[in-house]
């Protein structure tokens, strides 16, 4: 039987997956029904009506938040180059930084014996 440090791994690996894999899927559909990526119009499109606005809004909140949350946790737990995840937020999506952040803290915690 697996610890729960292993079990919650798992469990953040496979939602890192799912998020890197959704929104791979739609940015990909995305860029090729406009013949490329365009930062304003994805922005605009994000905006095109009330149901995405309160999304995007959802995730730009969600996004602050895991900055600062981060930032502090990362420099409590002494984990290396926060900073990365950051950079996966803006490039790849919120919804595959924030599971990987959570793993790899969890694998911190482990290392240090932290449950």
């Amino acid at each position: 039987m697996l610890n729960s440090s292993k079990s919650r791994q798992i469990i953040y690996a496979l939602f890192a997956l799912t998020g890197v894999t959704l929104t791979s899927y739609f940015n990909i559909q995305y860029m090729l029904e406009q013949g490329g990526f365009s930062l304003s119009h994805f922005i605009h499109q994000a905006y095109i009506n009330n149901a995405s606005s309160s999304l995007t809004n959802d995730v730009l909140v969600i996004w602050g938040a895991f900055i600062v949350w981060s930032f502090v946790e990362a420099r409590r737990l002494s984990m290396a180059r926060w900073w990365v995840y950051i950079l996966l937020t803006a490039t790849v999506a919120v919804a595959f930084a924030v599971p990987v952040f959570l793993l790899m803290r969890e694998r911190r915690l482990a290392e240090i014996n932290i449950d």
